[in-house]
């Protein structure tokens, strides 16, 4: 099993999940599978808001885009 590391970024914490997942068997990967779904959920949760903010509030200056490259 991955020793669980605290990530700075939900985005970080799915990925490392995932990760998790990969290689986990049995009760485990169920509990990984479980805090997968919610990390996911709340990562929708925060998009949904912020796209809501920017469309409805008119403020789309707060929606930033995080790409490296």
């Amino acid at each position: 099993m991955i020793p669980a590391m605290p990530a700075r970024r939900l985005e970080d914490r799915i990925r490392e999940l995932c990760a998790r997942a990969l290689i986990e068997k049995g009760p485990s990967f169920c509990a990984t599978i479980h805090e997968l779904q919610n990390a996911i959920q709340e990562h929708v949760l925060k998009i949904s808001n912020l796209t809501t903010l920017a469309t409805v509030a008119g403020r789309p200056h707060l929606v930033r885009e995080r790409r490296e490259g």
